[in-house]
């Protein structure tokens, strides 16, 4: 039967516009091979003019650096930087202004790109003679990623003064004493390489920059920075240290590396599932607690990242604390999530990349349950006569599990072009099968990034654009798998004549499988993000840009319920359709200014302005209709469900709108690499505060000190690194509604009229407005040290923090009159969070074939709600998660003044009486049970996380795994509360504890901690295994990776 597919045509165009966008993205691959042998070098096209006398060559060096976008790679020890030279020069070539300051001395130069590497000319020197027992090695030294020869690398015999440093061309040729011997490649800004000789008499090796050296380039929020410069808490992970996993979800790939940043499922361990992320805890009680997500320089959200593809992300920098995140105002209270993807550079030539793999998901653990035979038997045993055996013996939980979840994901892309214009695009098709038998996911991406120099390359163009269109079946609003479970075991899943068996006098008794296989719940996800980008380089180090563009998100779902099913038939309403569609449209503008300078060689300096305009509309639209005779339509005709024409049927639209406009600064300032001190300021106005509190302030400040720079600190070998931080900024959380502080207009009195035909609706004032609604204020100080010792080996960084989150915003009883409505949304309470926060970085092992590194985090945080009153509006405390059945249990969780977010509330569990009732912990001294007999149980926010990974590498072997852990929290087992119960004994006909075997419960539950148990867990995750193919004479392939 071929599948109805209800969004046949919005696929067919989504489809159309990526294919569209592919035909560009081809255009300009072939464009890109044809200008292959034409490559614009920077370095053949850019002139400085100097004007030096007598003058040290480190003071013209770093006045090529300030006038040009060139770097200069040496060796101290091997360069006379004291050296004075004289140079005049006017609008002249840079190969012409190094002939002139290196001549006659031994110095040569090589330039790659913009990178020029300063090495004394060598000449090898062979000996006349060579000892029996030496031997004569040979070799060249390359760069891994660009194949340059690398001139000036220390080439040494380990553990001796035998040495020599490669030539120009990279070449070296040394004698060594044996075959035993092992030399040791060296070179400032990559990482050091140990080879044995063996039997080799050639050396060909490849050098590969190092990722973690402090001139490592961070993203910091409109501009980037040097990590050594770094004051604040801020953590960058590049594509080098992502989780080498099939990631459905690109958060996968960095989970588990940077501390304090948790990734929950809240679907379970669904592959399909959502997931949602939290930095630091949790800052607000009715907001969002979710990171502000930035793609490129664009505000988002977990959708839009979802929609990109994992292979197209380049790094993510994560902003931790409120002096790195107030740069972004309103919207920094829970941190910043910085995300880069992988954009146009020049090359040589056309690079294609290409990765796919297929995956298999399964479920770790069953639950643990009674089997029909085995439930069958305890009916025996208890000889209890309510239980019943309806002749069923199906696994109803292995039936819901989809057998044949194979899931493949292919990404290709393709670069190049020239420093004058350049470009990379890429496509992604990604098909993922969920656990459960109805459950899938389809992804297909396109990205186009091109970059454009102008004007004498006095202005720099950057385009980009993505879409993706994502589709797929989804779940109900309950689990399934919970029915399984509850379900009366012997309960079959299909009648004898093959349609689905159903218990309909049984209230709650729907056949699992038939619940996923009579409803179809489809979904499609379209996402549109497009920027352009002008930076305009005014003078050496003052740089201007402008930034524009657009994020649209459009969801379709639909919704149908057969006719046959169990809600249809126990309701009477017939089958159900809906169908609905949401649109998020983001406008965004932004323009910096930025100052860059260094003077006298000592005091560093970096200045930004900017201003940012931000415009946002949300629209939706749903129909709901009952009483389909027939499944024959679906979704596909709403019109002919009979609720329709009774004047039933539910229709519904919405539009929302608000508009962001800020106004920032920063200053930067560094003096001698060793005192840092930065200061940024934001004053942002919002369309969703109140009248009276249209515009915020949100200044940060943070300075660090480099002792390690210090001269007392010079004679410390094992000593790398030593810088103190300190930071302190305010950020804010904007309202959820667009509306919240204004009167909003609404249908106050809806209902039948007479025989229940007709609606009767009346509209006025929904709610009381607030001219004083402001944001939530997050005050955020933070201590940090980063270290690094024994040459990095050993690296990390140490963080304690402290977040007092003000002006909850919550809604409160209002007086009436002067009020109309009975509550008002207002700013009332206080959140503490404090924690500490350790990574750890070891190189333990690193040698030429074998490596091992691992990186240890560790967090520990608390959290207290200080507050949820002031003078005018008082709350004492809000019960949470309450359960509809069995019995009266009660409510989970409580709010209080003084206690944890999370908190378990209820009784002190002391056991069971001898007739099956409850022994509850009598604190009031008042016989029987009562609220005051209810306390603080337990807490569901875990206070310890912890993560260990581990990489080897031996050869062109790899293998990695991720230890994952979460410590000092509860969990609540709602299995206990829904199958340990005397109610559900009786109405569901089984248990699955075997305290209830023993003791036969005689009353309702109530709720204590009996129902809780302890969450501490410690798992393996993320274990990958490898092995790199490498082709170093291709032309067409570097290497393979399986």
């Amino acid at each position: 039967m071929k599948k109805n597919n209800p969004f046949k045509g919005w696929y067919s165009q989504s489809l159309k516009k990526i294919l569209l966008i592919m035909r560009f993205a081809t255009l300009l691959l072939i464009l890109g091979i044809l200008q292959a042998h034409a490559v614009d070098v920077y370095s053949q096209k850019t002139r400085l003019s100097l004007n030096f006398s007598n003058t040290e060559l480190i003071t013209v060096l770093d006045k090529i650096e300030e006038e040009s976008e060139f770097y200069f790679v040496f060796n101290e020890k091997l360069l006379d930087t004291d050296r004075k030279v004289d140079i005049i020069t006017n609008n002249q070539l840079i190969n012409t202004i190094l002939d002139d300051l290196f001549i006659g001395t031994e110095v040569k130069y090589t330039i790659i790109d913009r990178k020029i590497i300063l090495a004394p000319e060598f000449k090898p020197e062979i000996p006349d003679v060579v000892h029996p027992q030496q031997l004569s090695i040979s070799g060249t030294v390359t760069d891994a990623e660009s194949g340059e020869a690398l001139p000036g690398v220390n080439v040494v015999v380990k553990g001796s003064t035998i040495g020599i440093l490669t030539d120009i061309n990279g070449r070296f040729t040394l004698a060594v004493p044996d075959q035993q011997s092992v030399l040791v490649f060296s070179f400032i800004g990559y990482t050091t390489q140990e080879v044995p000789i063996a039997k080799q008499k050639v050396l060909n090796i490849r050098l590969a920059q190092s990722i973690e050296s402090l001139a490592e380039v961070m993203v910091i929020g409109y501009g980037t920075q040097k990590k050594a410069e770094i004051t604040s808490s801020v953590v960058k992970i590049t594509e080098k240290d992502f989780n080498q996993v099939p990631a459905a979800n690109p958060m996968q790939l960095v989970e588990g590396r940077v501390v304090g940043l948790v990734i929950n499922r809240p679907g379970g361990a669904d592959p399909n599932g959502e997931v949602t992320i939290q930095l630091r805890g949790v800052s607000s009680l009715k907001g969002n607690n979710q990171p502000l997500i930035i793609i490129d320089g664009i505000p988002g959200n977990m959708n839009t990242l979802n929609a990109i593809a994992p292979e197209d992300i380049e790094a993510m920098d994560v902003l931790r604390d409120g002096s790195a995140a107030a740069i972004y105002g309103t919207r920094g209270n829970n941190g910043v999530v910085i995300v880069t993807t992988k954009q146009a550079r020049a090359r040589e030539r056309t690079e294609l990349d290409y990765s796919g793999y297929v995956s298999y998901d399964m479920i770790a653990k069953k639950p643990n349950i009674l089997t029909a035979e085995e439930y069958v038997q305890y009916a025996e045993d208890t000889s209890n006569p309510i239980i019943k055996d309806y002749g069923g013996r199906d696994d109803v939980y292995d039936a819901l599990l989809n057998k044949n979840n194979f899931s493949q994901n292919h990404s290709l892309s393709a670069s190049g072009g020239s420093t004058k214009s350049n470009y990379r695009a890429s496509i992604g098709y990604h098909n993922n099968e969920g656990l459960a038998i109805t459950s899938k996911r389809e992804q297909i991406t396109a990205r186009l990034s091109v970059n454009q120099n102008i004007i004498n390359d006095k202005v720099l163009l950057n385009f980009n654009i993505a879409t993706s269109s994502n589709n797929g079946s989804a779940f109900a609003s309950y689990s399934p798998f919970y029915q399984a479970i509850k379900r009366n075991p012997t309960y079959p899943i299909f009648n004898a004549d093959g349609t689905y068996y159903e218990d309909y006098a049984t209230y709650g008794e729907e056949n699992p499988v038939a619940s996923l296989r009579q409803r179809d719940r489809w979904y499609e996800r379209k996402n549109l993000l497009g920027s352009v980008k002008a930076t305009w380089k005014i003078t050496n180090g003052l740089n201007a840009s402008a930034f524009t563009a657009l994020d649209k998100n459009d969801n379709y779902s639909t919704d149908y319920r057969s006719k046959n099913s169990y809600n249809a038939v126990t309701s009477g309403n017939g089958g159900t359709a809906s169908k609905s569609f949401n649109r998020d449209f983001n406008k965004i503008f932004e323009s910096t200014i930025d100052y860059s300078n260094t003077f006298n060689h000592q005091h560093n300096l970096n200045a930004l302005v900017g201003y940012s305009y931000q415009d946002f509309i949300n629209e939706g639209f749903s129909a709901t209709n009952y009483g389909f005779l027939t499944d024959a339509f679906k979704t596909d005709n709403l019109g002919t469900g009979s609720w329709l024409k009774e004047g039933k049927a539910d229709m519904q639209s919405s539009k929302s709108k608000n508009t962001l406009i800020a106004f920032f600064g920063r200053v930067n300032y560094n003096y001698l690499g060793k005192y840092m001190l930065s200061v940024s300021m934001r004053h942002e106005g919002s369309s969703k505060f109140g009248s009276n509190y249209k515009w915020g302030w949100f200044p940060a400040l943070s300075a660090g000190w480099t002792i390690s720079e210090e001269s007392f600190m010079a004679d410390i070998d094992a000593i790398d690194m030593i810088k103190l931080r300190v930071g302190y900024g305010i950020t804010g959380a904007l309202p959820n509604d667009s509306y919240m502080s204004l009167i909003k207009i609404g249908a106050v009195n809806r209902g039948y009229y007479f025989d229940g035909r007709w609606y009767s609706n009346a509209y006025g004032p929904s709610n009381n407005p607030n001219p004083d609604l402001r944001w939530e204020k997050n005050e955020s100080l933070n201590f940090g040290i980063d270290f690094g010792f024994f040459k990095n080996r050993i690296s990390g960084n140490i963080d304690v923090y402290q977040k007092r989150t003000v002006d909850l915003i919550g809604q409160y009883q209002a007086q009436v009159p002067s009020m109309i409505h009975s509550t008002i949304w207002t700013n009332v309470g206080t959140i503490m969070n404090r924690g500490i926060e350790v990574a750890l970085n070891g190189l333990i092992v690193n040698k030429s074939n074998i490596k091992y590194d691992t990186k240890l985090t560790f967090s520990y945080e608390t959290n207290k709600l200080e507050s949820m009153s002031n003078d005018v509006f008082k709350g004492t405390f809000e019960d949470r998660y309450g359960f509809p059945s069995p019995g009266n249990i009660g409510y989970a969780q409580r709010l209080e003044e003084g206690q944890p977010i999370g908190s378990f509330y209820g009784y002190v569990y002391e056991g069971l009486t001898d007739d099956g009732k409850w022994i509850l912990k009598d604190l009031d001294g008042i016989p029987g049970y009562s609220d005051n007999d209810k306390t603080y149980i337990g807490t569901g926010i875990p206070k310890i996380k912890a993560s260990l990974m581990n990489n080897f590498s031996y050869k062109k072997w790899d293998f990695g795994f991720l230890l994952k852990g979460m410590f000092m929290y509860d969990i609540l087992n709602t299995g206990r509360v829904y199958f340990g119960t005397t109610t559900n004994i009786d109405k569901s006909a089984y248990n699955v504890y075997k305290e209830a075997l023993d003791v036969k419960l005689t009353e309702d539950p109530r709720f204590s901690d009996y129902f809780l148990e302890k969450g501490d867990f410690l798992k393996i995750e993320n274990v990958t295994l490898g092995y790199t193919f490498q082709f170093p004479g291709s032309n067409y392939i570097r290497s393979l990776r399986l």
